[in-house]
């Protein structure tokens, strides 16, 4: 059989090449049996908008994550709080053109069987997962993608969560059917666990992993082998022969 393809959402801030050294405990251990991408967002993000740079430890940052690839730090969408003075909702500015940015990239090297996800990462593969089960192919984000990309197979979110604002919210009106695994810091103080709680609560059969750190994908080797136990599950399903 052929390697199931694992399309990787690295976090805010950071890029493709952080969210690969963050999971390479991972992607090591199921390299016979998965093939990993990790393409960076299409919004680059001025971190000192972002970060107080007088900080040693924004500026060690910083430095670390453009340490890892020329393309700096980068984003799948900007989040704009409300502005009640100007009568403005909150919203997501640049989501869609995330969404064409990944359905070119499921035409050149799609189709994808799996969608791992790293804090807005995991909240983006939760949003693609659903947007891509048969009961959206009528939604009008669907036409950003190619026929050929279909319901996936599973879907992993790290620290993931539901979009905070409404703009969204009908592509999760009737819950999530896909296997998925959701794992969630107990001390995570970005995303909370009762916020990545809310994105399980929409996944039917959700599994749930829990662990004793903050806003990070875990390198313990019980949490590792819980991830690779998930997906080589999935892997096998699909390797049994047809009754």
């Amino acid at each position: 059989m052929a390697k199931l393809r694992v399309l990787c959402l690295h976090g805010f801030t950071t890029n493709g090449a952080v969210l690969a050294e963050q999971t390479g405990h991972l992607t090591k251990a199921l390299s016979s049996d998965f093939e990993f991408i990790f393409p960076d967002g299409p919004h680059e993000v001025d971190i000192s908008a972002q970060e107080d740079m007088s900080s040693p430890q924004s500026q060690r940052y910083s430095k670390w994550v453009c340490s890892k690839s020329p393309a700096g730090h980068r984003a799948w969408w900007y989040a704009r709080d409300p502005n009640p003075a100007a009568n403005e909702e909150g919203h997501f500015e640049g989501l869609e053109r995330s969404l064409e940015y990944l359905g070119d990239l499921m035409r050149r090297t799609g189709p994808f069987d799996v969608i791992l996800g790293f804090s807005q990462g995991g909240c983006f593969s939760g949003l693609l997962t659903a947007l891509l089960e048969e009961k959206n192919k009528k939604h009008p984000l669907r036409s950003k993608f190619p026929k050929s990309q279909g319901t996936l197979k599973a879907a992993l979110s790290f620290s993931g969560f539901k979009p905070r604002f409404q703009q969204y919210d009908g592509i999760y009106a009737h819950g999530i059917d896909t296997q998925t695994l959701h794992v969630m810091g107990e001390k995570d103080l970005v995303v909370t666990v009762e916020r990545s709680e809310v994105l399980a609560g929409l996944c039917r059969g959700a599994k749930v992993l829990k662990f004793e750190g903050g806003h990070q994908i875990p390198q313990g080797e019980e949490q590792s082998q819980t991830v690779i136990q998930f997906l080589r599950g999935i892997s096998a399903s699909l390797d049994k022969p047809a009754l």
